[in-house]
């Protein structure tokens, strides 16, 4: 909905929603608040380019991702800008830092540069955004994170596969007291993934002590702290698992801090490749997925919807769940026991 739309449905003159729109003065707080409303409940955006941009979309592709520091968006970022790069179009970041009033900021700040389309890694959109990503149209891929709410093409990984693929690992390994510090469940991943856990405990017939579960909210931070709250139950836990790559770096760090060896003392299994995860000592033992690929994959279907290349119902890609074993895990009769 336009300005002059909005204007109509107020009562008022364009320029007075003008005037609301760009924070100037000369309109009266009842007036403005009305206005404002209305804003809200069309999604509103404002368009910074709409003197030369009335009637066409820019070359440029709004990439959502949820934290800077995490190394899993590089390479995911690396396979997007190389196929946007080939067919003309640059990226705009937006970071969300986990937080949904920054999603909503990140939205309105690519929709205000007319877009083409939208990669995201959404937090939890809010009714808002949603209409907002509603109105935008179909030009939205969801990358790694599945949305429930959201009509929108996928490009994902079998969470729910991973996590008990990690169990299943480290019971083979003999574990009976795998602890887990598990990422935000209001979206689908972290939510498959502690669901993954729980069932393959399930399945090897052992015990989820409530002690033994910690959230690390995706960041390193946190999952440190988490670390540290584990180690600190006695029994303390044989094996440690992680559901992403900056949890595994927290919890890492927070062993090495806490002189308990990796894997004599505990098992370490992480989430989601990094750099220097082969580097370390030891190398870690963790679940990988092609996320160059994915990358790729993801501006590859963005770039059909755009140019009207596909439009059919949405479509779902979602790669297998891969182990790749290195030296932070041991046999559970090797755990030094304290």
């Amino acid at each position: 909905m336009n300005q002059k739309e909005i204007a109509k449905k107020a009562g008022v003159s364009v320029a007075t929603i003008s005037r609301v729109i760009n924070g100037e003065e000369g309109v009266s707080q009842e007036k403005r608040q009305k206005i404002l409303e209305l804003l809200d409940k069309y999604a509103y955006v404002r368009d910074i380019n709409a003197k030369n941009l009335r009637t066409s979309r820019s070359k440029a592709i709004g990439f959502l991702i949820s934290n800077f520091e995490n190394p899993f968006f590089v390479s995911m970022y690396q396979g997007l800008e190389a196929v946007c790069r080939k067919n003309g179009y640059n990226i705009i970041i937006g970071n969300t830092n986990e937080d949904i009033r920054q999603e909503q900021e990140a939205i309105d700040l690519f929709l205000s540069y007319r877009v083409a389309g939208i990669v995201a890694s959404f937090v939890d959109p809010q009714e808002t955004t949603l209409r907002k990503i509603k109105n935008f149209g179909s030009n939205i891929i969801a990358l790694d994170r599945q949305q429930k709410n959201i009509e929108a093409d996928t490009v994902t990984m079998d969470s729910f596969a991973g996590a008990k693929m990690q169990v299943d690992y480290l019971a083979g390994l003999g574990h009976k007291r795998i602890a887990v510090i598990h990422g935000t469940t209001t979206n689908l991943p972290g939510e498959e993934r502690l669901n993954g856990y729980m069932a393959a405990m399930e399945e090897h017939g052992l015990e989820v002590l409530p002690n033994y579960v910690a959230s690390g909210f995706f960041n390193e931070e946190e999952a440190y702290a988490a670390t540290v709250q584990l180690m600190g139950q006695n029994p303390r836990p044989t094996a440690l698992i992680t559901h992403n790559n900056l949890m595994c770096i927290g919890a890492y760090k927070a062993l090495k801090d806490l002189n308990i060896k990796i894997p004599q003392d505990v098992s370490l299994i992480g989430f989601d490749d990094f750099d220097f995860a082969d580097y370390l000592e030891p190398s870690l033992t963790l679940i990988d997925r092609p996320l160059k690929t994915m990358g790729e994959i993801a501006g590859k279907m963005l770039i059909e919807r755009i140019e009207g290349k596909y439009s059919g119902k949405a479509r779902l890609v979602v790669f297998p769940a891969k182990l790749r074993v290195n030296h932070s895990c041991a046999r559970a009769e090797r755990i030094i026991q304290e």
